[in-house]
C-alpha cells in the first residue's frame, strides 16, 4: 500500500512538472488511478471523502481529475458556494434570534428593574432605621469604650511600670547567669587541670614507687658490695700481715744461711706453707665474689634505666675483680715456683 501511495505521489508530481500540457497529466493520473491496486485509498486521501464507497466507481476517475484542476474544479466550486449559502442562512437565522432575545431581555430587565427597586426602597427605608438605632447604640458604645480605653490606659502604665522593673531584674538576672557561666566555665577548666594534675601526679607517685623500687633493689645490692667489699678488706688486712710476717721470716732466714739439709727441708716447708695459705684465701675471695655476682643478676631482671646499669657496674667490677684476682694468682705462682728454683739452686751451691 505505501509503495502504490509513493508511485502515486511521484507521479502526481510529474503531472505537476509537465505544467503547460494539462491534458496529458489527467490522462497520466487517470492511467495510474486505473492500474493501481489502492485506488480507494488513494482516492479517500486526495479527496477527503469519508464516504468514498458510495461514489460510482466509474466517477473516480472524473472526480480525480475535477480535484487535480485545484480550486477550479467543480467540486470546489461547488463546495464553496455552498459553505457561502449556508453561512448567510446561518448569519439570517442568528440576527433573528438575536433581535428576539434583545427584545425578550429587555422586557425580562424592566421588569426585574421595577421589582428590583421597589425592593431597595424597602430595603433602603429599613436601613435607614437601623442606622439610626445602630447610631445610638454606637454612641453609647463609644462612651463606654471611652471609659474602658481610659481604665485601660491607667491599666497600661501600671504594667509599663511593672515591665521595667522586670526588664531590669531581667537584665541583673542576664548579667549573673553570664557571670555565672563564666565562672562555670573558670571551674570547668579548673577541674580539668586538676585532673590533668592528678593524672600528673599519679604518674609520678607510679615513678617515683617504681624508683623507690629500684633504689631498694639499688641500696641492697650496694649494701651487698658494701658487706662484701668490707670482708674482703678485712680479710686482705688479715692476709697482709700474715704475708708480713711470712716476709719477716724470710728476712731472718735469709740473713743467716745455713747451707745444709736442715735449712733445705725448712725453705722448702716455708714455700709449700706459704702457697697453701695463698691459695686457700684467694679461692675463698674468688667463690665469694661470685657468690655475690650470682646474688646481683637477678636483681637486674626487674629493674631498668640507670639502677640497672648501676647494679650491672657493680657486677661487672666484680667480675673483673676475679679475672684480675685469676690473673695475679696465676702471676704469684710463677712467681713463687721461679723463687723456688732459685733458692733450690742457691742451696745446692
Amino acid at each position: 500500500m505505501d509503495l502504490d501511495l509513493q508511485a502515486w505521489q511521484k507521479l502526481d508530481l510529474l503531472a505537476a512538472l509537465l505544467g503547460s500540457n494539462a491534458s496529458e497529466s489527467i490522462n497520466l493520473l487517470n492511467y495510474m488511478f486505473l492500474f493501481s491496486s489502492t485506488n480507494y485509498f488513494i482516492l479517500q486521501q486526495c479527496s477527503g471523502f469519508i464516504d468514498i464507497d458510495k461514489i460510482n466507481p466509474d466517477a473516480w476517475p472524473a472526480l480525480i481529475a475535477d480535484l487535480s484542476a485545484g480550486e477550479q474544479g467543480i467540486i470546489a466550486l461547488a463546495f464553496e458556494e455552498l459553505a457561502r449559502i449556508e453561512v448567510e442562512s446561518i448569519a439570517e437565522k442568528a440576527v433573528a434570534a438575536h433581535t428576539a432575545l434583545v427584545e425578550q431581555v429587555e422586557k425580562d430587565l424592566n421588569a426585574k428593574f421595577e421589582k428590583d427597586l421597589l425592593l431597595e426602597m424597602e430595603k433602603i427605608t429599613t436601613v435607614e432605621k437601623m442606622a439610626k438605632d445602630v447610631k445610638q447604640a454606637l454612641k453609647s458604645l463609644k462612651a463606654e469604650r471611652e471609659k474602658e480605653n481610659i481604665k485601660l490606659m491607667e491599666e497600661r502604665a501600671v504594667v509599663d511600670s511593672k515591665m521595667e522593673v522586670f526588664s531590669k531584674l531581667r537584665h541583673e538576672v542576664e548579667e549573673q547567669l553570664s557571670s555565672i557561666m563564666s565562672s562555670k566555665v573558670e571551674i570547668l577548666h579548673e577541674k580539668e587541670r586538676l585532673n590533668k594534675l592528678l593524672t600528673y601526679v599519679e604518674i609520678e607517685n607510679e615513678e617515683i614507687a617504681k624508683l623507690q623500687h629500684e633504689l631498694e633493689f639499688e641500696h641492697k645490692a650496694l649494701s651487698m658490695a658494701r658487706s662484701w667489699a668490707e670482708d674482703e678488706a678485712k680479710r686482705t688486712r688479715e692476709q697482709a700481715k700474715v704475708l708480713e710476717e711470712a716476709r719477716d721470716h724470710w728476712k731472718s732466714q735469709g740473713i743467716k744461711i745455713v747451707v745444709d739439709q736442715d735449712l733445705h727441708e725448712d725453705a722448702n716447708a716455708g714455700a709449700t706453707w706459704l702457697r697453701a695459705g695463698d691459695q686457700l684465701s684467694i679461692e675463698g675471695t674468688k667463690s665469694r665474689a661470685q657468690n655475690l655476682v650470682d646474688k646481683l643478676k637477678p636483681m637486674t631482671a626487674n629493674l631498668k634505666g640507670k639502677s640497672r646499669e648501676i647494679i650491672n657496674s657493680i657486677i661487672q667490677k666484680v667480675l673483673n675483680f676475679i679475672s684480675q684476682l685469676t690473673e695475679w694468682t696465676s702471676k704469684a705462682g710463677k712467681q713463687v715456683e721461679e723463687v723456688k728454683v732459685k733458692l733450690t739452686h742457691k742451696f745446692k751451691t
